[in-house]
C-alpha cells in the first residue's frame, strides 16, 4: 500500500488486522433493520456475533462503457445466491423505503449528487455545473480512471481530460443518428466535438433521462469574440472564413443541415488561426435560448425566414452567418420586420455597416429568398477579393388579401392564419380566385383543392380550409384554429379553459382540424423518433375523442327514454356537451386526468364538501362504477367517465328527490319503531306488575278493613290462598321498584348511546396531535438544528420560544409530573402518543358503530379518559414535539 503522503512510494503488503471488539453495543439494535432493508450488505453471515468484525467479499459493482450504459461485473466479485421469492417480491419496497427515510430525516442531497444520475457518477467525476436551459443541464466533468481503462489501448491516455456532460430533462431525446456519425469520426475532425459517450440513465426520481458527453472547449465560443466587437477587418475576415469552412464541412462532408447556428454553438478550437467546432451546447450554456420548431431547436434571432415554413435547407445556415457578420461589425443584430411575414418579403437594412464591401457580404447572406442567398462559394469568392452578384428571384403575380399583396402561398397562409377573422370573410367569397391562382400562377398541385371547393356548399368549413393551407405551406408555425393554438399543449389548455374555448375545441374536433394540426412540427421526442413527421398525441385525440363521444351520445339516448328524461337528460344544454368534449380530450391527452376524474366522482359519495345526491341513482352509479373499474378498456372507461360527468346534474336532481323520499320513509320508520318500542316497554311493565301483583293491576288498600284489603288475597295476594304479610308486601314493592329502575336505566343507557358517536369530535383531533407528537419525538431524538434560514426554520424557532415561556413551562412541568407517574420511562418514549392516537381512533370508530349500547358507552368513556391522558402527554412537552412533528419534515423536504 503506498504512503498517503507520497503517491510514488512503493507498494507494501498490509497484514489483515485481528479480530476487534465492538464497543458501541447500541448498534446491535439496528442490525435487524439493516438485514431486512439491505440483505447481505449490512452484516456478514456471522452477524449474530456482535463482538467480532468479519471481512466481506467485494461488493457487486458495474462500470458504464462509452457505447452505452452496459453493466459490467467487477473482477473477483463473488456470485451471490438468488434471493428468496418474498424478498424479490418486496424488492421495490426495500429500495424505496430507505430513499424516503433519507429524504425526510436526513434531508436532500447535494445539487450535483441529486441531479446527476448515479450511473453517470460512477463513470464521471462531476466537477461543477456550468449551465442550464430548457432542454438540459450541462456539467463540467472528468472520466473516472477505472471507467476509462478499457479504452486506453485504442485512444491513448485520456483520463483527466475534461468533458462537457449534458443531462437532458425528462421528455427530451438525443439525436442518436448524428451522434453515431460524429463518434465514428473520432477526434480528428476539427469542426465537430469529440463524442465521449451518450445514452440513457436512471435519475434520482426513477426516470429515464438522456445524456451526452462531448469534448469541453476551454476557450469558449464565438460569443466571447463578438463581445469584443467591433473588431478589426483582418480578425473579422478570419472569423468569417473559419465559420464558412465549418458550415461547409457540416453541409457537404457530414450531409447535415444544422438548424441552430449561432455564436454560442460555435466553440473555439483554435484562436490563431481561428477554427470553430459546431455543437448544440449553446442553448443550454448561454442565456440565448432556443425555440423548438418541430423538434428542431432554433434561435429566432438567427433563424432564416423559411425555417418557419418547415424548410430544412442549407441556405438557412448562411442566413445565420449574415446575422453574425452584422453583429460582429456593428455590435448588434440587424433589425427585422415586425413579423415573420414582413421579414421574408422585405430586404434587411444593413446600412449600419459602414464598409461597402462588408455591406455586400451582409446583403448577399441576408437575402430573404433562399434560392438567391449566398453560400460557401460566394463567401469564398468575396474573401478572395471578388464581388459576387446578388440574384433576384422570380416572383409570382401577387394575390391581394385585406389590402396586402402576397407573392407566394406561404405568406398568404401565414396572413390568413394570423388574421383569421378577416380571413374567414375573405375566403368565403374569394376561394375561386385562390384556387385559380394556385393552379395557373403558382403551379402547386400538392394542396388538396377539395378544402376550397367544399366552401361553396358548406361555408362554415372556412376555418378548416385556413388550417389546411397553414399545414401545407407553413408547417413550422404553431397550428391554430380560430386564432387559438391547437398544438398538443394548446389543445390541453383549451380543454382546461372556459366554455367559449370548449366550443372552439369541439368544432375543431368535429371538422377534423386536429388531423391537419398534426402535420405541423412538434417537439415530442417520440414523434421525432418515429420519423413520421406527424404529431402522435394530436392524431390520438382526433381518433379517440369522436369514438368516446359517440358512446356517450348512445348512453344519453338510452337514458332519455326512461325516467331520466323528466329530469332533463333529453335536452342537455350545448355548453354541457362542449364541456363533455373537453373532458374527453383531457382524458386522452393527460395520463393523470383519469385519476383526478375518478377521485372527483368518488368524492360524490363521501367527501363532506363535495357530496352529491347523484350516487342515489342506480343508472348513474353504474356509469361511475364502469369508469372507476380498472378492468374496463381505456375507451370504455373514458366514455363512462365522460357520461357520468355529463349526466351528474341530471342524476343529482333525481337523487335529491329520491333522497327526500327516503328521508320521509326513514322518519316514518323511526316513528313506527319508537311507537313499537314504547308499546313493548309498556307491555313489559304491565307484565312485570302483573307478575308481582298477581292480578295485573294493584288494588288500593281499604283503610277501614284489614291491611291486606277485603279480597280473599288482598292487594298483594299469593297463590297459596293466604294474605301477604307486611314484610312480604315490602319485599314485593322493592322488587317492583328495582324492576322499574332497571327498565329506566336501560332506557337512559340507550338514549346516551345514541350520542356516543360525538366522541369522535375530540378523539380524532387528539389522535392526530398524538401521532404528530410521536413523529416529533422520533425525529427530534438527536436534536434538530436548522442550518438554512427559511419560513419553517423561523416557525420552529418560534415554537421553541413559545415552549420556553413561563406560563407554558409551568403547565408543562405540572403535566409532566402527572405523566411521570406512569411506570418505567414510558413518558419519554415516542410510541406512547402514537399508541394513544391509534387507540383513540379505534375507540371513536367503536363509539360511532352499530354495536350494543353498552359497548358504545364504554368506548365513549374510555375515549374521554384517553383524550385527557393525551392532553397531559402533549402538555408535558409544552406542545414542542407537536410542532417538531410538523416542521421538521417540512424543513427537510422544502428547506
Amino acid at each position: 500500500m503506498p504512503e498517503s503522503w507520497d503517491p510514488d512510494s512503493p507498494t507494501r503488503n498490509v497484514e489483515p488486522a485481528g479480530t476487534t471488539t465492538r464497543l458501541d453495543a447500541d448498534r446491535a439494535r439496528t442490525r435487524w433493520v439493516t438485514r431486512v432493508l439491505r440483505p447481505r450488505t449490512g452484516a456478514s453471515p456471522g452477524a449474530g456475533d456482535s463482538g467480532r468484525t468479519r471481512a466481506h467479499t467485494r461488493p457487486h459493482t458495474r462500470a458504464l462503457t462509452r457505447a452505452g450504459l452496459t453493466p459490467r461485473t467487477a473482477e473477483g466479485a463473488a456470485e451471490r445466491p438468488a434471493p428468496p421469492w418474498w424478498r424479490r417480491l418486496l424488492a421495490p419496497l426495500f429500495a424505496w423505503f430507505p430513499r424516503l427515510l433519507t429524504r425526510v430525516v436526513v434531508g436532500p442531497a447535494g445539487e450535483i449528487d441529486y441531479a446527476v444520475p448515479a450511473d453517470l457518477r460512477r463513470s464521471y467525476t462531476v466537477l461543477e455545473r456550468i449551465g442550464s436551459g430548457g432542454e438540459a443541464v450541462v456539467y463540467l466533468a472528468e472520466p473516472l480512471e477505472a471507467g476509462r481503462r478499457h479504452e486506453r489501448s485504442a485512444s491513448g491516455e485520456r483520463a483527466g481530460r475534461r468533458i462537457a456532460l449534458k443531462v437532458y430533462r425528462p421528455g427530451h431525446d438525443i439525436n442518436r443518428e448524428l451522434l453515431d456519425r460524429l463518434r465514428a469520426r473520432g477526434e480528428g475532425d476539427p469542426h465537430t466535438p469529440a463524442i465521449d459517450g451518450y445514452g440513457w440513465a436512471r435519475s434520482s426520481w426513477d426516470e429515464e433521462v438522456a445524456w451526452e458527453a462531448q469534448e469541453y472547449f476551454a476557450d469558449g465560443s464565438l460569443r466571447s469574440v463578438m463581445e469584443r466587437s467591433p473588431v478589426d477587418d483582418a480578425t473579422a475576415r478570419a472569423v468569417v472564413a473559419a465559420v464558412a469552412d465549418c458550415l461547409r464541412h457540416w453541409q457537404e462532408d457530414l450531409q447535415h443541415n444544422h438548424t441552430d447556428v449561432k455564436p454560442e454553438n460555435l466553440l473555439v478550437r483554435s484562436s490563431d488561426p481561428p477554427v470553430f467546432a459546431l455543437t448544440d451546447f449553446g442553448g443550454a450554456v448561454r442565456a440565448t435560448m432556443s425555440r423548438v420548431y418541430g423538434g428542431l431547436a432554433i434561435t429566432e434571432a438567427y433563424a432564416a425566414p423559411e425555417v418557419v415554413e418547415g424548410r430544412r435547407e442549407a441556405p438557412a445556415a448562411w442566413w445565420s452567418l449574415g446575422v453574425m457578420v452584422h453583429e460582429l461589425l456593428t455590435g448588434r443584430r440587424p433589425e427585422r420586420g415586425e413579423s415573420w411575414l414582413t421579414a421574408r418579403s422585405t430586404e434587411i437594412d444593413v446600412s449600419a455597416i459602414t464598409d461597402e464591401s462588408w455591406r455586400l457580404l451582409a446583403r448577399g447572406l441576408l437575402t430573404p429568398a433562399p434560392s438567391a442567398r449566398w453560400g460557401h462559394a460566394e463567401v469564398r469568392e468575396w474573401l478572395a477579393g471578388g464581388r459576387p452578384t446578388i440574384a433576384r428571384p422570380r416572383r409570382h403575380a401577387p394575390i391581394s388579401f385585406a389590402d396586402t399583396s402576397h407573392d407566394d402561398p406561404p405568406s398568404l397562409a401565414f396572413d390568413l392564419l394570423d388574421r383569421w377573422d378577416r380571413g374567414e370573410v375573405w375566403l368565403r367569397t374569394h376561394w375561386p380566385t385562390l384556387r385559380t391562382w394556385l393552379d395557373r400562377e403558382v403551379n402547386d398541385y400538392t394542396f388538396d383543392r377539395a378544402y376550397l371547393t367544399d366552401l361553396d356548399a358548406r361555408p362554415e368549413r372556412v376555418h378548416l380550409a385556413i388550417s389546411a393551407l397553414a399545414a401545407r405551406f407553413v408547417p413550422g408555425m404553431p397550428p391554430r384554429f380560430r386564432g387559438l393554438e391547437v398544438g398538443a399543449e394548446g389543445v390541453l389548455a383549451l380543454a382546461r379553459g372556459g366554455a367559449s374555448r370548449h366550443a372552439a375545441l369541439r368544432e375543431a374536433l368535429e371538422l377534423g382540424a386536429l388531423d391537419l394540426a398534426a402535420r405541423h412540427w412538434c417537439g415530442h421526442p417520440g414523434c421525432r423518433a418515429e420519423g413520421v413527421g406527424r404529431c402522435a398525441p394530436l392524431e390520438h385525440v382526433q381518433h379517440d375523442v369522436p369514438l368516446i363521444m359517440r358512446q356517450v351520445e348512445a348512453t344519453v339516448r338510452g337514458l332519455a327514454e326512461g325516467p331520466a328524461a323528466a329530469a332533463g337528460a333529453a335536452d342537455l344544454p350545448r355548453h354541457a356537451w362542449d364541456g363533455a368534449w373537453a373532458l374527453a380530450v383531457e382524458l386522452v391527452l393527460d395520463p393523470d386526468a383519469a385519476g383526478r376524474e375518478r377521485g372527483r366522482l368518488r368524492a360524490q359519495s363521501w367527501h363532506p364538501r363535495h357530496r352529491s345526491p347523484a350516487p342515489h341513482v342506480d343508472w348513474w352509479r353504474r356509469q361511475r362504477d364502469t369508469g372507476l373499474s380498472r378492468r374496463s378498456g381505456a375507451l370504455a372507461a373514458n366514455s363512462a367517465l365522460v357520461a357520468a360527468s355529463l349526466l351528474q346534474p341530471v342524476a343529482a336532481r333525481i337523487g335529491a328527490a329520491q333522497r327526500e323520499h327516503d328521508k320521509q320513509e326513514g322518519r316514518a320508520r323511526r316513528r313506527d319503531r319508537r311507537a313499537a318500542f314504547s308499546d313493548a316497554v309498556a307491555d313489559r311493565w304491565q307484565r312485570v306488575r302483573g307478575r308481582i301483583g298477581g292480578s295485573g293491576t294493584a288494588q288500593p288498600a281499604d283503610p277501614s278493613g284489614a291491611p291486606w284489603g277485603t279480597t280473599p288475597y288482598g292487594g298483594y295476594g299469593t297463590h297459596y290462598g293466604r294474605p301477604l304479610t307486611e314484610v312480604e308486601q315490602r319485599k314485593a314493592r322493592r322488587r317492583e321498584e328495582k324492576e322499574r329502575a332497571r327498565v329506566n336505566r336501560s332506557m337512559r343507557q340507550i338514549e346516551r348511546a345514541q350520542g356516543a358517536g360525538r366522541g369522535r369530535r375530540f378523539a380524532y383531533p387528539a389522535a392526530v396531535l398524538g401521532l404528530l407528537d410521536g413523529l416529533g419525538r422520533l425525529l427530534r431524538a438527536g436534536g434538530f438544528y436548522p442550518d438554512r434560514p427559511g419560513p419553517f426554520a423561523d416557525a420552529y424557532t418560534a415554537v421553541v420560544e413559545f415552549t420556553a415561556s413561563p406560563i407554558v413551562s409551568a403547565v408543562a412541568a405540572a403535566a409532566g409530573a402527572v405523566v411521570g407517574l406512569l411506570p418505567g420511562d414510558v413518558e419519554d418514549q415516542w410510541w406512547l402518543p402514537a399508541l394513544l392516537g391509534v387507540l383513540l381512533v379505534l375507540l371513536g370508530r367503536k363509539a360511532a358503530s352499530r354495536s350494543p349500547a353498552r359497548s358504545r358507552l364504554v368506548s365513549y368513556r374510555i375515549a374521554v379518559a384517553g383524550s385527557l391522558l393525551m392532553l397531559l402527554v402533549l402538555c408535558s412537552t409544552g406542545l414542542l414535539m407537536v410542532g417538531a412533528g410538523v416542521l421538521i419534515p417540512l424543513y427537510n423536504v422544502f428547506g
